[in-house]
């Protein structure tokens, strides 16, 4: 029998049977017309439905990334044809999500990874999605939800305890989503001096050190990209390819860089062996390698051979102090260093588990305690409180806010350099609605650290609400030329400059670009909607956006916060004026 690996989606009606008891007919209408559109979504995420009775379903993917996608988009579309209409004619929808190996027989699949799903969409909450433990590790930072640890399940006929996830709405924002194949945007020609610096690999039988190779790829790209003769690309971007099989040459076509820079570390105890290699990517051909054997307490001396070597390689030869500038600032103690970054790997994921979030605030505690001047230690507490914050309702917005600014704050009293610093501190400056201070910290957070993509995307979130749209949008632009795979957020930014430069119809495509959309996407579209004539558009738009925020029109405008106050009573007025 002919066998294969799926990923497995199965739902079925809350309270089904009690529906048809009490009406049969309107029951069987109304599950018709949820199925039509149910079965649309499912082929729009190129799943396909191979089983099912009465009220259940079961679809298979290849991708447990597009099964998650296509489960998160039906609960909203179910959700929002539950809006307005009464009690007895709402049907609500458990979805379960699993991955393995199935049994194919006439175009039928069977198997322990089939009847897992259905048992884990019995243990969904109403309007949920309940995912197994492997359909977790392959999507978690993939899509723009968060999870709650279900523990582990025993379920009806299955022999094993099977550990499992809720679904849950999103908690935070991340530096890394991306997973399509190929960039968003086509790069017409790789300027001189270009260069992407791949994700470095881990040699080391260890796999929890990964978290080290990705810090120190990440203290590379910030170097160099301080150099001007160098445009380095986003590591949000070459970071993604550390799971794809292309060659230098198409990597170079995709991002539109001359140059990449691959490597990677074998890090046993106190040795380290780096190995790092420049390559053309056009001619595939290697620039440069070379080995190193050092030890954690010198790893900062091999990144700076290998920053000096690299911009005198492409940009021609380099001073000595030149170089030296570039450095990054040394921690007094390699212990603390490497807790930070342990903790950026937890904080990466903050958005993911609020044990990644707690995981992340205690190790930056650490790294404190044991060097008390490390300022990148308390730059990234203030960021990993304030997403902490997001799990935990009970705290209030003002205490989180003091706690950070204070962390922060000390950064900046002991390095006055730290780029992550200045963005974080430009990021509390506009929430407590100082723009010109906020300014000040986004615009050298962008001068300190030019290849940062999501830098870039706050720096013109920020121009917006300043009031400088067109700014704004050729700062997105330079962030899209540095990340090509044009993350949602970016996509957000550049609808909002359009729509107050007056683009409308560019305003709306893109945010019908957007993936996963956010507050602003939703009523931002609405109102781009609006003002293009679009009246019918503009009236679902706006349902949808305050059916699936839960926020008023006015609250939303409330929250927009806009340095010139008629830029609010300017939005207030466009969605007051939409027909409810």
């Amino acid at each position: 029998m002919e066998r294969k690996l799926s990923t497995i989606f199965a739902s079925d009606v809350v309270g089904f049977s009690k529906m048809m008891g009490k009406n049969e007919e309107e029951t069987l209408q109304i599950l018709g017309e949820r199925r039509e559109v149910i079965d649309n979504v499912i082929t729009d995420h190129n799943g396909s439905v191979f089983g099912g009775a009465g009220d259940s379903l079961i679809a298979e993917f290849v991708s447990p990334v597009k099964a998650t996608e296509c489960a998160v988009q039906m609960q909203i579309k179910m959700n929002d044809m539950n809006q307005n209409i009464p009690e007895s004619k709402q049907m609500i929808f458990r979805i379960g999500i699993n991955i393995g190996d199935v049994m194919v027989s006439k175009g039928n699949l069977f198997g322990d990874a089939v009847n897992v799903a259905s048992r884990l969409e019995s243990a969904a909450n109403p309007s949920g999605i309940c995912i197994s433990k492997q359909v977790f590790d392959l999507i978690n930072q993939k899509l723009q939800v968060s999870f709650e640890d279900a523990g582990l399940l025993k379920l009806k006929n299955i022999a094993e305890p099977i550990q499992a996830y809720f679904v849950v709405q999103h908690k935070g924002i991340e530096r890394y989503l991306n997973y399509e194949d190929t960039p968003h945007l086509k790069i017409e020609r790789a300027e001189p001096g270009s260069l992407a610096v791949m994700l470095f690999k881990n040699l080391s039988r260890d796999e929890e050190q990964e978290y080290f190779c990705e810090g120190f790829s990440e203290d590379l790209i910030s170097s160099l990209s301080k150099f001007s003769k160098l445009l380095v690309v986003s590591g949000n971007a070459s970071f993604s390819y550390k799971d794809k099989s292309k060659t230098p040459k198409q990597i170079g076509e995709e991002l539109g860089v001359r140059y990449i820079l691959e490597g990677n570390v074998r890090k046993l105890g106190g040795k380290v062996r780096i190995g790092a290699k420049l390559v053309a990517a056009n001619r595939e051909s290697t620039v440069w390698s070379h080995n190193f054997d050092t030890t954690i307490e010198d790893i900062f001396d091999i990144h700076d051979e290998i920053v000096d070597t690299i911009v005198s390689t492409i940009a021609g030869r380099v001073e000595d102090d030149e170089v030296k500038l570039l450095s990054s600032t040394r921690p007094e103690n390699l212990t603390a260093y490497d807790l930070v970054l342990h903790g950026l790997e937890h904080h990466r994921k903050s958005n993911v588990t609020a044990d990644h979030a707690k995981q992340a605030v205690e190790l930056f505690e650490k790294a404190i305690k044991i060097d008390s001047n490390y300022a990148r230690a308390y730059a990234w507490k203030a960021c990993s409180l304030a997403n902490y914050g997001r799990w935990n309702p009970n705290e209030s917005r003002e205490s989180i806010l003091e706690k950070c600014t204070n962390s922060v704050t000390k950064a900046l009293e002991i390095d006055p350099n730290d780029h992550e610093a200045h963005r974080i501190m430009g990021a509390i400056s506009l929430e407590k609605g100082n723009f010109e201070l906020a300014r000040h910290h986004h615009e050298k957070a962008k001068q300190l650290c030019p290849s940062d993509a999501y830098i870039m995307g706050k720096n013109a979130a920020l121009l917006v609400y300043l009031g400088e749209p067109e700014k704004a949008l050729k700062t997105v632009h330079w962030a899209m030329r540095i990340n090509p795979f044009c993350p949602d957020d970016l996509y957000v930014d550049e609808g909002m400059c359009h729509y107050w430069l007056k683009n409308f119809k560019a305003a709306i495509n893109c945010f019908k670009k957007i993936k996963t959309p956010n507050k602003d996407s939703l009523f931002y579209l609405a109102a781009s909607f609006a003002k293009a004539g679009q009246e019918n558009e503009s009236a679902e738009a706006l349902k949808f956006a305050v059916r699936t925020t839960g926020l008023s029109f006015e609250n939303f405008v409330k929250s927009q916060r806009y340095q010139n106050p008629e830029y609010n009573t300017d939005l207030l007025e466009v969605l007051d004026a939409i027909p409810k």
